[in-house]
Formats: C-alpha cells, structure tokens, sequence
C-alpha cells in the first residue's frame, strides 16, 4: 500500500458527506476519555462508548472528549448527531488521507492534522490523523488510536500547571496543537542528528548499502514534509480569524504558534537540503571512481597502441623486412617498444593526467 496516498475504492461515487473512513483500522474497539475542570474542580474518566455525549457537558467547565479509534462509524455518526457536526466535516475527520486542514462553521472549528513518529528505533516513519473539534466550551480529540502525544497536557490540568484550568476550551485547543507541533520539531531533531552524524561517513565511504540508506532518508523526509507543510497555512488562517469561539486573547498565543511552525518547517528545509547534497556528494564520488578507473585503463590502451602497431608490423610474413635478419633484431625491438612506452609515460606525468 502507497504511504503517501491511501486507497479510496470505498469512497466511489457515494454522496458527499458520506461517513466513510478511510485509512488503515489500527485498533480494534474505540475508546473515549473524558476530562471535565475547570478552575477548582477536576474529573476524569473513560466513558461508554454509547454515553449521551452532549449530556455530559457543563456550561460552568471545559470539557474535553477524546475519542481513540476512528474507525467506528456507528460511533462517529452518534458524534455527529449529538453535537451536530456537519456532514461534510465529520467526512473529512474520517478520510485519513485528507490533507492537514482548519474548517469553520456556524458552531464549530474543526483542526485536521498530520502527527509522525518512528516506531521500533527503525528510522521509518509512520503517520497518524488527529481531528480537534471545538464547541461552545468543548473539544473533541479524534485519534486513529490510542497515543501518547496529549499526555503532557494532561498533566498540566492534572496539576494545575499555567493557565490551562483557567482558560476556556479554546486555549485548551491551542495547547493541543502547539504540542503537535512540538512534536514536530522534536522528530525532525532526531532526523536531523542522524543527517548530520552520517556527513563524515559520505565523505570517506561509497558504499551500496550507503546509497541505499540516503535515498531512505530522502523518503523519509518527502514523508514529513506532506505532514508539516500545511500546518503553516492552518496557523496563518486561524491568526487572521474572527471565530467567536475564540477569545481574543487566545490569539495571540496562535501567534506565537505561527513562529514555531515556522521554525520547524526552516528547521526541515535544512536538513532537506543537507540528504540532498550529501545524496549529490555520493554520486560524484562514485563519478569520480568510475573516472579515475577509465582514467586508468585509457592510459594502458594509449600505450599498447603504439606497442601493438610495431609488433604488427614485424608480425606481417614479408621476405623484404628491414632487420628481419639482423641477429639482434628481436631486443631491437623489445628495445624500442620499451623506450615508446618510457616516453609516453614521462609524457602523460607531465601532462598530470595520472
């Protein structure tokens, strides 16, 4: 199955706004997992997956519902429906292979986006959609599985860390992107410390399997940048916004937002830069070998040939040959084959061509 694009066979000819999901199942039943707080109080707990969603708000505290395992559409269409989510939107939460997007509504913005990671310490990258959804004082977090990537935030309201129990949901929103984005800038560290680390190996091997590995890499990176570059556009519409979900003051904090974006997609040219020149390294140094052997072998056949036309000459079966019957005739001509070859050696060294 292609990495950058997934199959759509499915999606056919339906209608638009079809609940269709496409992408790989990656877990076999959902889950859901409610934190409800706000400046005093604090809840947490896993909820049934056929809990009456919009039963479990509370005008007086954000709430925030994360749904592990999109692959359910039963599930995803009860979402829908209790908080009227747009057909169209809740779509495009379930099209995996969707590009990273923000969406606005009448009562909701919707945030689409790509999260990589490696799995295994094997360098290969593997992918994963995360939808955020935010309400009047609510957010929904759609993963295609259970992960880790939130755990950070949720020990800043556990702990009551900053102003996250202060704030509404839409700050709430802004603190799950900006740690996406992190994440961003913490693989593309890791990427780019094994880039850098591999420069002196180029310079001093040509191997295949060293081929092999930059072309990987290269890959690799053409991979993040299909997660990374749309992240820029999103965090440049949403400054430039009036949504009334979100406070003014909030703003400024996507502001800040759009300068680590911004660092992380510098930070990956960089680096996309550097596996290409190093890539370019590589294949003149294999240049270089094939020239230096061709090099080589150009100089022995220039040689031969000058050896090769005076013994065809004394080859030839004439009577009338001079020296033919000189009685030194034979090193005479060892003699004068050796010289032509001296010769044109001092010549070629002099003309630095070896």
């Amino acid at each position: 199955m292609a990495r950058f694009i997934k199959k759509r066979n499915q999606a056919i000819g339906k209608a638009p706004g079809s609940l269709i999901h496409i992408g790989k199942q990656k877990m076999d039943k959902s889950q859901i997992r409610l934190i409800q707080y706000n400046e005093q109080e604090f809840i947490e707990k896993e909820v049934e997956l056929d809990s009456d969603f919009s039963a479990l708000l509370d005008k007086n505290s954000t709430t925030w519902i994360n749904i592990d395992g999109l692959h359910d559409l039963s599930l995803m269409n009860k979402v829908k429906n209790d908080f009227d989510i747009p057909a169209l939107i809740m779509e495009d939460i379930l099209n995996t292979d969707n590009r990273s997007k923000v969406i606005e509504s009448r009562n909701h913005l919707v945030i689409i986006l790509k999260v990589f990671f490696s799995e295994n310490d094997n360098n290969v990258l593997q992918t994963e959609q995360i939808s955020f959804i935010l309400g009047d004082n609510y957010i929904l977090t759609v993963q295609e599985r259970i992960g880790d990537f939130f755990e950070p935030v949720r020990e800043r309201i556990r702990n009551r860390s900053g102003k996250i129990r202060t704030r509404k949901a839409d700050y709430l929103q802004y603190a799950l992107v900006d740690t996406i984005i992190d994440s961003y800038l913490l693989n593309i560290e890791k990427i780019g410390s094994i880039i850098e680390n591999q420069e002196e190996h180029v310079i001093k091997t040509d191997t295949k399997q060293l081929a092999e590995t930059l072309y990987m890499q290269k890959t690799e990176m053409n991979f993040v940048r299909k997660s990374i570059r749309p992240v820029k556009e999103i965090i440049l519409k949403l400054t430039k916004s009036e949504f009334s979900l979100i406070e003014r003051e909030t703003f400024n904090y996507w502001n800040d937002l759009e300068d680590l974006i911004l660092q992380a997609i510098e930070t990956f040219d960089l680096y996309y830069i550097m596996i290409s020149d190093q890539i370019n390294l590589y294949q003149t140094k294999i240049s270089n070998r094939v020239n230096d052997v061709m090099k080589v072998l150009t100089i022995f056949a220039s040689i031969f040939i000058p050896l090769t036309f005076i013994a065809g000459i004394y080859g030839t079966n004439f009577d009338n040959i001079p020296e033919l019957h000189f009685k030194y005739g034979y090193f005479g001509m060892w003699g004068v084959m050796i010289m032509v070859a001296v010769i044109m050696l001092f010549y070629f060294k002099r003309k630095r061509w070896f």
